[in-house]
């Protein structure tokens, strides 16, 4: 690793021509127009812009190099000397601010100049005068207009009185465009040669410590090194390492992936990152799904073989899980714990559509499926250490399967329910929760419109039945101790509904059911969709409500939801008082 410094126009220019490329995994191109003049005006002043991470080509270990955009037609012939793993943003913008290669090209308005020195008086014979206006101007002021790409941003605009950025830092080509437009606006001779010519030119002072990393240096290294120092703060993933690597083998990851995510929606909801699909091919391939082993275990022989049809089997067995249970992934993953699960769930999938079980064995397998999700979940067993349970789940899913309940994983025999009274709305226990409550079709208590996660549900609202500052009057409340955020106090509204019901009694939230509704009978169905059980809606109507009624509600709903979760097989906990402590801060 070596240090040094060098001019930024250099840096660019070196982009331009191809010498400085970027890695395969380098993010894309997100500055803002703002921000491309913000630096343009930085540049003018000599103010430093930061400092730059670069990586020494090297033929140990290929990145895919590819293109800055912008850079130019020729920049594929050369050979690369960097490579750009911090400075992207920054090198492009100067591409776009220098070359006009992008999709924007960037002016000084010399008009907007113009206006400017004349509202600050600005005494065009007096240099100190023009240093002031110099160095109060700012990018705010608007002075470096953005247009879209035109065909040749070298062709002046002197109609317009815009001035290309690039002509900058050629001097003469700034020469004769200023000749150019000085004899076409005489009167602002002054502004164009001397303010403008001479002033807004980048700074040769702008240099840029430039760290230089080894060409034998490891891809992890290299991964961990990036990850600190580059300058968005976000980690390098391992999926876009291997985005880099199969990138050199012919395979263009990032497409692919987007293509995946395109075509199978429900897939596109548990795997946002990509790094589910490539646990899922390691595990096809008998490879280790630690995701720091992905870039050395994923070929493009690997990727190829089964890319395809593991996207297709996560996106089946998600349907599957989502539908079943109400997941609510045809909409999104609000509800989702831990995307890891599908990985050995997509592998026993795949068994089980090879299998040719009969009807009746084939609906006792799915239902030890859903038994294993949800157990997963409730045990929050994909908490830690994921990668050797989806290697181990996915045989002992398919020996319960094929073998009978001998069979059955003990983790899963010792599974029981618990830490329910005090879950977290958005913890694993209350995600469950709230998917089991959301696969009931629960009902809007004012409209009476569905509402929950997923496609056919109105915009929905966790709504405390027990709003979280109305508890606090409750006798015997004690705001330092007792908490109303509970996925127990939870049920599904309209956003409007929520609206209207926020910090109101719970009782008179269900009186103003029955108004709209016209109907006790109707709101307390659509309460009991809620999973709020005869006894529980009569607790929300007592007039006069202490704490030990929102006790005794939320052990009403534990009932009832440790009822819906004997269906799936498992036993009634043993009932924890309410001041038990629990931790239920899991949501991974």
């Amino acid at each position: 690793m070596s240090a040094g410094v060098e001019g930024y126009l250099t840096v660019v220019k070196k982009a331009y021509d191809g010498r400085l490329k970027l890695p395969a995994f380098q993010r894309d191109w997100k500055w803002k127009p703002s921000q491309v003049s913000l630096l343009l005006d930085s540049l003018r002043q000599g103010f430093p812009i930061g400092s730059f991470l670069f990586l020494q080509a090297s033929p140990s270990i290929d990145l895919a190099p590819r293109n800055f955009r912008g850079a130019s037609e020729d920049a594929s012939t050369g050979s690369v000397e960097e490579l750009v793993l911090d400075g992207q943003q920054r090198i492009t913008a100067g591409l776009e601010l220098f070359y006009g290669n992008g999709s924007n090209h960037y002016f000084i308005d010399i008009k907007k100049v113009s206006i400017l020195a004349l509202e600050q008086k600005v005494d065009l014979d007096d240099g100190t005068s023009i240093k002031k206006f110099l160095s109060d101007l700012d990018a705010d002021d608007g002075y470096c207009k953005r247009i879209r790409a035109s065909n040749d941003p070298r062709g002046k605009l002197i109609e317009r009185k815009l001035l290309w950025t690039g002509l900058l830092i050629d001097d003469d080509e700034l020469e004769r465009a200023i000749s150019d437009y000085a004899r076409a606006y005489p009167e602002e001779e002054k502004i164009i040669r001397f303010l403008i010519g001479r002033n807004f030119k980048p700074s040769q002072d702008t240099k840029i410590p430039i760290t230089t990393i080894s060409g034998d240096t490891s891809i992890e290294a290299i991964s961990r090194i990036f990850s600190t120092l580059n300058s968005t703060g976000k980690m390098l993933t391992p999926f876009e390492l291997v985005v880099s690597i199969l990138f050199s083998q012919s395979v263009n990851l990032n497409d692919e992936a987007s293509a995946f995510r395109e075509l199978f929606p429900y897939y596109s909801r548990i795997d946002q990152t990509g790094d589910i699909l490539l646990q899922t091919i390691a595990l096809f391939d008998g490879k280790d799904t630690r995701k720091a082993s992905l870039p050395k275990l994923i070929t493009a022989e690997n990727y190829n073989k089964y890319a395809t049809d593991c996207a297709e089997l996560l996106q089946e067995s998600a349907e599957f899980i989502s539908d079943r249970i109400g997941l609510g992934l045809s909409s999104s993953s609000e509800l989702l714990t831990y995307p890891v699960i599908f990985t050995p769930l997509a592998y026993v999938w795949d068994k089980l559509k090879k299998s040719n079980l009969n009807v009746p064995d084939e609906a006792a397998a799915k239902h030890k499926i859903v038994r294993w999700f949800v157990g997963s979940v409730l045990s929050r067993r994909y908490q830690q250490s994921t990668h050797d349970k989806q290697a181990r789940d996915k045989n002992d899913i398919w020996r319960w399967i094929e073998h009978g309940d001998s069979e059955q994983p003990n983790w899963l025999t010792e599974t029981y329910i618990s830490n329910i009274r005090t879950a977290d709305p958005d913890g694993a226990i209350g995600k469950l929760f709230r998917t089991i409550l959301n696969n009931k079709a629960p009902k809007d208590p004012i409209k009476g419109t569905r509402v929950g996660v997923g496609v056919g549900t109105y915009p929905s609202a966790k709504h405390h039945i027990f709003p979280t500052r109305w508890v606090h009057h409750l006798d015997g409340w004690d705001k330092t101790i007792d908490t109303a955020n509970l996925a127990l106090n939870i049920m599904y509204v309209e956003e409007d509904t929520n609206g209207s019901w926020l910090n109101c009694d719970p009782r008179d939230q269900i009186l103003n059911s029955m108004q709209v509704l016209r109907s006790e009978e109707q709101s307390r169905e659509i309460y009991l969709s809620h999973g709020i059980t005869t006894t529980a809606y009569n607790i929300l109507l007592k007039p006069a409500k202490t704490k030990q009624d929102f006790i005794d509600f939320i052990a009403e709903r534990e009932a009832w939801f440790a009822g819906q979760l004997e269906h799936y097989g498992f036993r009634r906990p043993i009932i924890q008082s309410e001041d038990e402590d629990i931790d239920d801060d899991d949501d991974v």
